[in-house]
């Protein structure tokens, strides 16, 4: 019994003491600071999984539903096959993934059950985010998240082509949701159905091969391209 209140007050006091970090950085450094702060902790996150390669998509996705990848990290992770991103040629360049829950949920959660709301801080954070780097994020740990992506995807190889990592879409605890319009124009998916799948999910995001040709892009961006190529001819 001892023992188990002891894991519930470390609990506790860890909450707290994120709570009081969170607080204390903005006051210090500025919630720029701790955007690149908490941009370094997704990078060192993303070194320690070290580097993969897969022969071709299919392997990756297994590893992934195996949980053997470093995206193996946010848990419940599904890969929507539907949803195959191509390429001009018609190859299969990447696809479009989701998670059921924030890998931030439960530390959400305790913070809000033993010290009350997330300080101010981790609203400013997201704010200064969206209008600094991407517009994707909804609380301030969204940061370390999409930063681990990022650089995660980096030590990725699928077909020996290197992966990148396209945040689409993010919802909040509060119901706020984010949605990145240009990097669903740049793989060709209506934002409204990406919008449909928060319904469901927490967060959608995309793992494509870098420097792929042209990913196709939905038919009015099409159309505004022929448009404009014939009235420079």
């Amino acid at each position: 019994m001892r023992r188990g209140a002891f894991k519930g007050g470390a609990l506790t006091m860890l909450d707290v003491a994120l709570v009081a970090l969170i607080s204390d950085m903005t006051e210090q450094a500025g919630v720029q600071g701790i955007i690149q702060y908490w941009e370094r902790v997704g990078s060192q996150l993303a070194k320690r999984m070290g580097k993969e390669a897969y022969m071709g998509w299919p392997s990756y996705n297994v590893a992934l539903r195996e949980r053997r990848t470093a995206f193996s990290i946010d848990g419940d992770v599904t890969a929507l096959t539907d949803l195959a991103i191509t390429d001009e040629d018609g190859d299969v360049v990447g696809y479009i993934y989701a998670l059921k829950d924030c890998v931030f949920t439960n530390t959400t959660l305790r913070i809000r059950n033993s010290v009350g709301a997330l300080p101010s801080a981790d609203q400013e954070v997201a704010e200064e985010y969206c209008n600094t780097v991407r517009d994707t994020a909804v609380c301030n740990f969204c940061v370390i998240h999409q930063k681990f992506w990022e650089e995660a995807a980096k030590n990725i190889t699928v077909a020996d082509r290197q992966l990148e990592a396209l945040p689409l879409a993010q919802r909040g605890f509060t119901g706020i949701t984010k949605i990145a319009e240009d990097p669903l124009k740049r793989i060709g998916v209506n934002p409204e159905y990406i919008r449909s799948l928060l319904r469901n999910y927490a967060c959608v995001y995309a793992l494509v091969m870098k420097g792929s040709k042209g990913e196709s892009p939905p038919e009015p961006a099409r159309e505004e391209k022929a448009k404009g190529g014939k009235r420079g001819g």
